[in-house]
């Protein structure tokens, strides 16, 4: 007779329910991460609460009465006070789905508690979804998705079992709980916490049928690969611009790009090594030799560092419509071997885009407000963005040259006549001029209060030999001068004393960092009557093989100086920093070839990163026809191929059946074929029992092992045959060939008759009693 598979009891499908509730709230709780949510201290509680309640369920069922009475207003108070506190509703509602979540896992569930554990899961894992294209997120989901899953069957399981009532709690005292902070111990047999998880994954893997698990696994690709083809075949759209999701949550900058930059920022951003921007660009040997990456301009000292006066915050013109494509007004050059760059700018960097220079063309992959500046040449979005922009810009400056005709135009007037930099407007027109001049003075101001400050900078100056050969020509020579003072270090140490902390660092011997040799070069160039201002952004970058790619980090993070140079009417950058060009080169672009070379598998995974944005995540419709027309056209050339070579060998083999017969080929037709023969009857009679009994003696249960799998379908089969009636002259060897594969199917292996003797034996007792009842 057939045996049934065993199967899970009522227990055993308890602690498994427990142990997926724990592992999706674990996967769900750290999809924030992926957010700028502030919920550290709720994902440390459920960090730590979660796997431990899970690995040993007794601590759940111990907690007392009182946890489960206080835990629901608790949580609601605290969820209250978060709203007053914050005004933030979004990740306000995130912490509270946190709190639930944490003690859905920790409190004991009976069927309504795990559905309610998977909805609380699935409200996280959505609202992430809006914030973020993290692959990583990708597989997190998927695996979100097959715990979820089979939870669910676990579920259903259970409720087959009970027929779909509830199950006796184990505790029946506890049943007084309220309904929503209830802790219910039903659906469970008593004494479902006491688990052994080693034995409770050794009874999974002998209860699972291969063929089921491998049917299920296939499904769910399939329902994968169905959804990212229908992915890329539905056009688009943004869901944060559709639920305004984005502007529920206060962004911040986490890496100190702001408006008001102290010194030792820029160096507090070089300690994180994560990735901060990734560019594609259309003709590598186009990259620059040192490429830098333009974030914000900073114009007023403070004393302690540079920041953004009002005056140039007013320059920022803000577009009147979120649109796809933005232009300037004559930024770049228009140089038509200028390549095409593709920024994936990271969430928690900046609201200021980094850019190489000027640029004639900006193209978002989806639209977007932006915010330009047309004297500084720089852009930002209004907010932070709580997700990675993709942007397209063409037509982009990279020599570190920006030509600026208005501030030339205001240079030439301030020179002329110094009364217009502070002539009131309404009397512009009674000495000749049309227009006032753009008020430059925080480009020359120093912002010290010491007069001894300022007269140690003329000195400085003075040796220097002033600015009379230009702006280019100083900031070399005062470079070279600061270079000479001072080493490069990421540390700084300067003693209290008095006087500006700039000038007192210019004074000494100490090693600085780069804002400190940005910071000296804007003082020096201003007491000497030039222009210029502090620059923040990046530097550099690492060619990434795998993608080809530039990786740009956050330890690329670099501050540097734009010196107005006025023959040739431009701002020009000037490095300071020892190890840097102090002045770009006639000849800026040396390729990828350049570029530090990134190994290893983190550049694995960050060319993973670029080839998912290129193709997944930042695509409009025209690039979705493109990929899918190419997946198209790639998977017929492959049909095709196929076809032509099995038309190949089937029009090589009819020539070769046509050609002649002599004797050399049918002795080696028949030789083939005898062969072929021979093999089949040894398999048939000695391969197929000696491989079935090697691994029956391999087999470490009676549940799989061959021989005993084999005896039990063949008597299945006698017991089917057996049905109809038997006649007399087949029964006696129905019942020796029953008897026989029954001391193979339950007896001990060493009184074991040879089992491929046996099931000869029971394949001519089948064919004995078919003839019987063919001859009546």
């Amino acid at each position: 007779m057939e045996t049934l598979r065993p199967q899970l009891n009522l227990s055993e499908l308890r602690q498994l329910r427990w142990f997926l509730g724990g592992l999706i709230g674990l996967l769900s709780a750290w999809t924030v991460f992926y957010m700028e949510v502030d919920a550290l201290v709720v994902l440390g509680v459920i960090t730590v609460a979660v796997p431990v309640f899970t690995l040993f369920p007794r601590l759940s069922i111990a907690l007392p009465q009182v946890f489960h009475l206080l835990a629901f207003p608790v949580i609601v108070v605290l969820f209250a006070l978060d709203i007053w506190a914050t005004r933030e509703p979004l990740p306000a509602m995130i912490r509270l789905d946190l709190m639930l979540l944490c003690y859905r896992c920790i409190a004991p569930r009976g069927r309504r508690e795990d559905l309610q554990l998977i909805l609380l899961a699935l409200f996280v894992v959505v609202v992430t979804g809006v914030f973020t294209v993290s692959i990583a997120f990708v597989a997190q989901i998927l695996l979100f998705t097959g715990a979820a899953l089979s939870l669910l069957l676990a579920v259903t399981l259970s409720d087959g079992r009970t027929g779909g009532g509830p199950i006796s709690p184990a505790k029946p005292a506890r049943r007084f709980l309220p309904q929503l902070s209830a802790a219910p111990v039903a659906a469970a047999e008593a004494g479902w916490e006491r688990v052994s998880w080693f034995e409770l994954f050794g009874r999974l893997r002998a209860v699972a049928d291969l063929r089921v698990v491998a049917l299920g696994a296939g499904l769910f690709g399939g329902v994968v690969a169905l959804s990212v083809v229908l992915f890329l075949a539905l056009p688009r759209f943004e869901i944060s611009n559709d639920f305004f999701l984005d502007r529920l949550i206060t962004k911040s900058t986490r890496t100190g790009f702001s408006d008001n930059v102290t010194f030792q920022d820029v160096v507090n951003i070089q300690q994180d090594t994560s990735v901060a921007l990734m560019i594609d660009v259309s003709d590598p040997d186009m990259i620059p030799a040192e490429p830098y990456w333009r974030m914000l301009v900073l114009d007023e000292y403070s004393g302690n560092g540079f920041r953004v006066s009002q005056g140039l915050r007013n320059t920022f013109l803000s577009s009147r419509e979120k649109m796809h494509v933005h232009t300037t007004r004559g930024w770049g050059r228009n140089r038509e071997d200028r390549a095409t760059w593709v920024m994936y700018f990271q969430p928690g960097v900046s609201k200021y885009l980094p850019l190489g220079g000027a640029f004639t063309r900006l193209t978002f992959g989806e639209p977007q407000a932006l915010l330009q500046s047309t004297p500084l040449r720089l852009a930002q979005l209004p907010v932070e963005p709580a997700k990675m922009v993709a942007y397209r810009v063409e037509g982009m400056d990279t020599d570190g040259v920006l030509r600026d005709r208005d501030f030339a135009r205001d240079r030439r007037i301030r020179v002329s006549d110094p009364r217009a930099s502070f002539m009131p407007p309404e009397r512009m027109a009674d000495f000749g001029y049309e227009e006032p001049p753009a008020r430059d003075v925080t480009f020359l101001e120093l912002g010290l209060e010491r007069p001894e400050d300022v007269a140690q900078l003329e000195k400085w100056v003075e040796e220097l030999g002033g600015a009379g050969d230009g702006g280019a020509e100083f900031a070399r020579r005062a470079a070279t001068w600061l270079q000479s003072r001072h080493s490069y270090s990421l540390s700084m140490r300067l003693e209290e004393a008095e006087g500006d902390p700039l000038i007192r660092w210019m004074k000494s011997s100490q090693p600085g960092h780069c804002e400190l040799f940005a910071g000296g070069l804007v003082m020096l160039a201003r007491a000497a009557g030039v222009p210029a201002r502090l620059v923040t952004g990046f530097k550099g970058g690492a060619w990434n093989p795998v993608s080809g790619s530039i990786t740009v980090r956050n330890s690329d993070a670099h501050a540097w100086t734009e010196i107005w140079d006025d023959d040739m009417a431009s701002w020009l950058r000037a490095d300071a920093t020892p190890g840097s060009q102090i002045t770009p080169t006639p000849s800026p672009t040396s390729g990828f070839r350049g570029l530090e070379f990134e190994s290893g598998w983190s550049a694995r995974f960050d060319g993973l990163r670029v080839f998912w944005y290129r193709r997944i995540v930042n695509f409009d419709q025209d690039s979705q026809l493109e990929l899918l027309r190419g997946t198209k056209d790639r998977v017929r050339a492959m049909l095709q191929s196929v076809r032509t070579a099995v038309e190949e060998k089937l029009r090589a083999f009819a020539n070769w059946v046509r050609s002649p017969w002599d004797v050399p080929r049918v002795a080696a037709v028949a030789t083939v074929l005898f062969g072929g023969v021979g093999l089949v009857w040894f398999w048939k009679r000695v391969g197929r029992a000696w491989w079935m009994g090697w691994r029956s003696r391999r087999s470490d249960s009676h549940r799989r092992d061959p021989v005993r799998i084999e005896a039990s379908r063949w008597l299945a089969r006698l017991e089917r045959a057996e049905r109809a009636h038997v006649p007399v002259e087949a029964r006696e060897a129905m019942r020796a060939a029953r008897a026989r594969l029954l001391r193979l199917r339950f007896g001990a292996r060493e009184g074991w008759p040879p089992p491929a003797a046996v099931f000869r034996q029971a394949k001519h007792a089948v064919r004995e009693l078919a003839r019987a009842r063919a001859r009546r």
